[in-house]
């Protein structure tokens, strides 16, 4: 599937490949040496690539997935100690600017189309975030997930809507007030993922039979169905996100944010580790 001759691959993009198929677009975050972290400059790419697809008729879905030995390992640390800890941004900018990252999750749960996540190695944070928003996950035996927010002193904020709609006030608790981490198995029980295969040349193989399995499903259908399911899970989303945008810049100006970057920047746990 993957090396079909009739593919065109898109070269304008800095830190994603976008490849389109008949039917298909592969979109792969390409920033391998940093476990593909969600920069500035790859969530504006992402953003692009989805604005392109929404209105067209020939592209069924997309799917997402990591280069190299990950999935997403969550926001890029470094843009967020220069944006909020080099500098001292105001209350509202930290909010604002937090409301602009959740319209990564927005776009991709409103995408009407299908959004099909392939996840091996870690998904993290923000690479969860976009998991919980996708309409199909498959995942590798080694794939493995974490809201690790907290353990920077921040919140998953704008991730959150799209959590607990998809697995329940109860997981989605236990989830991001924890940290937790796990693995593909777990992922399937909480019902985060659908299907489990072995390795990446597993999600190729489970990915050829979805392509087959959708191809009696009519594109404008198909697109109509997604933005009922839609509207039916988000209908009450701006009020939370605009809440939880409050607590994120809560966070980012407090103490806890400033020592958790500080610390991963200088290779050392947080003063409350272990505490």
């Amino acid at each position: 599937f993957w090396n079909s001759k009739d593919v065109k691959v898109n070269t304008q993009y800095e830190t994603i490949l976008v490849n389109k198929y008949e039917r298909w677009v592969r979109l792969i975050l390409n920033r391998p040496g940093v476990k593909n972290a969600l920069s500035e400059k790859m969530t504006l790419e992402i953003l692009s690539v989805l604005e392109d697809l929404k209105d067209d008729n020939n592209i069924r879905g997309v799917s997402i997935e990591g280069a190299g030995d990950a999935f997403c390992a969550g926001a890029d640390l470094k843009d967020f100690r220069k944006n909020f800890v080099l500098q001292t941004p105001e209350f509202d900018q930290v909010r604002s600017m937090n409301l602009e990252a959740g319209k990564l999750f927005k776009k991709l749960s409103q995408l009407p189309k299908i959004v099909v996540a392939l996840v091996h190695g870690p998904a993290f944070a923000g690479g969860l975030g976009m998991v919980a928003c996708a309409d199909i996950v498959a995942v590798t035996e080694e794939a493995r997930f974490s809201l690790s927010e907290t353990a920077i002193g921040l919140t998953p904020a704008q991730i959150s809507p799209f959590l607990i709609k998809r697995l329940g006030l109860r997981i989605a608790s236990k989830l991001m007030l924890t940290g937790l981490e796990f693995g593909a198995k777990e992922a399937i029980d909480f019902g985060l993922a659908d299907n489990l295969v072995k390795n990446k040349d597993g999600l190729d193989e489970f990915f050829k039979g979805f392509d087959e399995a959708t191809r009696k499903c009519a594109p404008m259908a198909t697109a109509a169905t997604k933005e009922i399911l839609s509207f039916s899970r988000d209908s009450s989303l701006e009020e939370l996100s605009d809440f939880a945008s409050g607590k994120f810049a809560e966070c980012m100006l407090g103490e806890e944010a400033k020592e958790g970057l500080a610390a991963f920047a200088e290779k050392r746990k947080p003063y409350w580790y272990g505490a």
